[in-house]
Parts: C-alpha cells; sequence; structure tokens
C-alpha cells in the first residue's frame, strides 16, 4: 500500500513547483506520473509506494534546506532523489545487481501500451545518435538465441581484432550508455522520443 506523503514535506515540495497550489498541484501530479513511468522502466516492485517514499523524501530535505536549496530546477531534484530510491529498492528486496545488462528497452510485462510505444520511439532515437558500427555492435550482440548469440559474438570479437572479454566489455559500456539515453528520453517523455536525430561520434573505444 503506497504511504501518504508528510503534509510539511508535500507542503515544501509544492512550494518549489510553482508560485500558487493549483499551479504546483498541476505540476505535482505530472511529476508523479512521470516517477511512475521511471520506476516501471526500471522494473521495480512498489511502483507507487517508491513514489511516495521518493516525493516525501525529497519534500522533506527541500524541507531542510530552505532558502538554501539553490537548485533552479526541483524536478531534477526529485529525480535525483528517484534514482536513490530505486537502487535502494532492490538491495532491499534481491541481492541481484540492477538490471543493467538485460536486452536494451526489453518490455515489462505490467507496460501499459502508450509506455511501451514511448519505449520504441526512445529506442530508436538513442539507436539513431549511435554512428553506424556502433549501432551495428549493439544490436547484433544480443541478437539471436543463446547457441547462435555464442557464435556471433565470436565473429563480432574476430572482425573487431577483440577479445571475447574485450569485446564484453566495449558492449557493457555502449548498453549502459544506451540505458542512460532511454532513461532520459523516457522521462522526458514523447516530446523528446519523437525529435529528429543525428549520429554522434564513436562513444566507446577499442
Amino acid at each position: 500500500m503506497a504511504q501518504k506523503l508528510h503534509p510539511d514535506h508535500l507542503a515544501a515540495l509544492l512550494d518549489r513547483l510553482g508560485p500558487d497550489r493549483e499551479q504546483a498541484g498541476e505540476h505535482y501530479v505530472e511529476l508523479a506520473r512521470r516517477l511512475r513511468t521511471l520506476f516501471r522502466y526500471r522494473r521495480c516492485p512498489d511502483v507507487d509506494e517508491l513514489v511516495d517514499e521518493t516525493l516525501d523524501r525529497a519534500g522533506r530535505r527541500l524541507l531542510e534546506l530552505g532558502d538554501h536549496f539553490d537548485g533552479s530546477d526541483p524536478a531534477r531534484y526529485v529525480f535525483g532523489v528517484a534514482w536513490n530510491v530505486a537502487r535502494e529498492s532492490f538491495r532491499r528486496r534481491s541481492p541481484e545487481p540492477l538490471p543493467e545488462d538485460r536486452e536494451i528497452a526489453d518490455p515489462g510485462p505490467d507496460d501499459p501500451e502508450e509506455t511501451r510505444e514511448l519505449k520504441d520511439a526512445c529506442l530508436d532515437r538513442c539507436l539513431g545518435q549511435l554512428p553506424r558500427d556502433d549501432r551495428h555492435l549493439a544490436l547484433t550482440y544480443h541478437r539471436g538465441e543463446k547457441g547462435a548469440r555464442v557464435r556471433r559474438r565470436a565473429e563480432l570479437a574476430r572482425e573487431l581484432g577483440l577479445s571475447l572479454n574485450a569485446l564484453r566489455l566495449k558492449v557493457h559500456r555502449l548498453t549502459r550508455h544506451l540505458r542512460q539515453c532511454m532513461l532520459d528520453c523516457v522521462d522526458a517523455g514523447p516530446a523528446l522520443a519523437t525529435l529528429p536525430v543525428r549520429p554522434g561520434p564513436h562513444l566507446v573505444k577499442g
């Protein structure tokens, strides 16, 4: 069951979200929606509880900081708190590490259709930002059944002149970059996901 925010913490957060309570309330609802999307994407358990925990913790900290809070964007601060809450939720419930190395944008079983569509658009955008060789590597490395993947990865290592360990390290760094890009894109919403992209320089060296 989702917890309720402490009234003082909620008030401190609303004070930062808008000059009047109606506007602040609208920002609050939108912020909670974005947090739910983020936690679902991270496959966190008890999403509503984590949203409330994040908002309450952020509000408490803002209350403590008072006029010393120098952040121009309180929403960015809240999402910084959310990353910590997500990590802690996995540590509390399982010794397994965060799902950093699962297939990129693997949809969660409970994702609503609009979230799946947003993930697909974000994946296209993030892959489109990569140079052709890096994009090909990111897609090919995870493709196929287990036996086919093993053989294909050995071929990729030979093509690139790398050992299998060096190839795994390269793909790990590339996947980590793509996952962060995906998280940022999902957080920003459809307005960013549908913007045109331009491939950048190689992000992962050798």
